[in-house]
């Protein structure tokens, strides 16, 4: 029974820290991402930007997700993506400090609080701390199960035993700590375990310390397992291993010396084992972002892309299946391949107007063959969004979701008029050569530039979600949409007047024309959805 109480202690550990997890990305979620991107420039910034996040969301899987996404994105350097996950691990840490405080009996208030903010609010903020309330309380709960089952178990002479022989064998328990943390793929689980044993007086500090080592380690080992399918990410993942399997072999060599240091900072065991926990991931981080430049070279060399690691073929490139554990990424990732497919279609449009100044077939054609893969980003964007669980978002997020399905339907629609439209009159009227009025050919122009500028806008709106600027773009298609019956009135009555060349050429301009203006068309329905994002 007493097994079972302490099994059950670490799954609510677990359960706990999910939830917590959860309400702190209710609270910051996509805001965060963003501000890391802007801030994380240099290895120290990154490394500030990594405990700021760490803090905000305690999972090292999580932490290992995200600085993949930035690395992939190019925004930053690897050297600063290496500073930004040691920080984050470092964060990790104040969730044990906060274990370490002892405030078990305040779980149920913890728990009360958090059920009334959770469940009776209506504000997302208000819900997402007691979210992060209930987590807590649970953590504190499970804890306090754990502990008291451990005092139970320092009355047995067996285990007694087990703890003194495990004691001279160091290696054996970091590598059994290293393994139990891979395995709940949690290291705050790991040292739950082990400061509710120490709290229970079963545990010494000859004891925790390896068992902080070996969660350092597991920390390691499941970046590597997270980061492994892409040679960026084992870089990354090998870095952060190296850092911290060279501060353990450190420690151990220097253990007596390390637990002099460790004994010295509190009288409490507990406190013994978080203090010691944040030193380690203070000096890993320090080494870390010092060190960046020559630990990068070295993996350079040693770490090189394999044929099967390139041009894979994915028209999808930002979609990974693994952060759909967190929603929040998952949007972030959907975000960034909508985006890169409003830059497939942009071009598309770019080359499809310089095949009709030119009248050239040829390229009218090609163009029309990029179709098939917005197609195919439309249609994994789509799969990708789908994934993602409507109730594990808020409702902010909801909207997103929503707006990014939109924007990639839009898209979508956009290349087919480009395909079998505009690129389809091109090559209909190629053969002809007709030459357009200078002033149908000239608002044609216009209109061109007006639309390239409206989708330079739209994704703006995208990658901003800035509800004036939506709301301006709206306002600019107004604007466009009756200055394009100005001027079709103009050409009718210019029609009318004998003046134009000929009913051959008007054709050509008003399906070229009324394309272009169905476009600019398409995208406002993209400004009205990101005005309630």
């Amino acid at each position: 029974m007493t097994l079972l109480n302490i099994a059950g202690g670490v799954a609510l550990i677990l359960f706990g820290i999910r939830f917590l997890r959860k309400g702190l990305e209710r609270l910051f979620g996509q805001q965060l991402y963003e501000w890391v991107e802007r801030t994380a420039r240099r290895p120290w910034k990154a490394s500030i930007a990594g405990l700021a996040f760490g803090t905000v969301a305690p999972s090292s899987t999580a932490q290992t997700l995200v600085s993949l996404q930035l690395l992939r994105a190019g925004r930053l350097s690897s050297e600063s993506v290496l500073g930004f996950l040691l920080g984050a691990n470092l964060g990790i840490t104040f969730t044990v400090q906060l274990i370490a405080l002892r405030i078990f009996d305040y779980y149920s208030l913890l728990i009360v609080a958090g059920l009334i903010c959770y469940q009776g609010a209506k504000s997302e903020n208000i819900r997402g701390i007691g979210q992060a309330c209930l987590g807590m309380g649970f953590i504190f709960l499970a804890m306090e199960i754990t502990s008291n089952a451990a005092a139970i178990l320092t009355q047995n002479a067996d285990f007694i035993t087990i703890l003194g022989v495990l004691i001279r064998y160091r290696v054996l328990v970091v590598l059994f700590a290293a393994a139990l943390t891979l395995l709940m793929q949690s290291s705050t689980a790991t040292l739950g375990l082990a400061l509710a044993v120490g709290t229970a007086g079963s545990a010494k500090l000859d004891l925790l310390i390896p068992v902080v080592l070996g969660t350092n380690l597991g920390i390691g080992l499941t970046s590597l397992l997270a980061g492994y399918r892409t040679w960026e990410g084992r870089r990354l993942a090998a870095a952060n291993l190296l850092l911290k399997a060279s501060a353990i072999i450190l420690c151990l060599g220097f253990f007596p010396l390390v637990d002099a240091a460790v004994a010295n900072s509190s009288d409490d065991i507990v406190r013994q084992g978080a203090n010691f926990h944040t030193a380690f991931n203070l000096f890993v981080t320090f080494a870390g972002v010092a060190f960046a430049a020559p630990i990068g070279r070295l993996l350079q060399r040693t770490i090189k892309p394999t044929p099967m690691m390139v041009g894979t073929g994915n028209p999808t490139t930002h979609l990974d299946p693994a952060a759909l554990a967190t929603p929040v990424f998952a949007l972030a990732n959907a975000t960034r391949e909508t985006l890169r497919e409003a830059d497939v279609v942009k071009s598309m449009l770019e080359d499809a107007w310089r095949a009709v100044t030119t009248q050239n077939s040829a390229l009218a054609a090609a163009v029309q063959k990029q179709d098939d893969r917005i197609d195919e980003l439309n249609a994994g964007i789509k799969a990708y969004l789908s994934q993602i669980r409507v109730e594990s978002l808020s409702p902010k997020d909801q909207q997103l979701q929503f707006g990014l399905l939109n924007f990639s339907s839009q898209l979508e629609s956009i290349g087919d008029v480009l395909d079998k439209s505009l690129c389809a009159t091109i090559r209909e009227h190629a053969r002809e050569k007709l030459q357009l009025q200078p002033t149908d050919q000239a608002d044609l122009e216009e209109l061109y530039r007006k639309v390239v500028h409206r989708f330079e806008v739209a994704i703006s709106v995208l990658a901003t979600r800035d509800r004036e600027l939506a709301q301006q773009f709206l306002r600019d298609g107004d604007k466009i949409k009756e200055w394009c019956i100005g001027v079709q009135k103009r050409h009718f009555n210019s029609l009318a007047a004998g003046d134009s060349s000929g009913l051959m050429a008007s054709t050509r301009f008003l399906d070229t024309f009324n394309v272009l203006r169905r476009i600019s068309g398409q995208l406002n329905t993209i400004g009205h959805t990101f005005i309630l994002v």
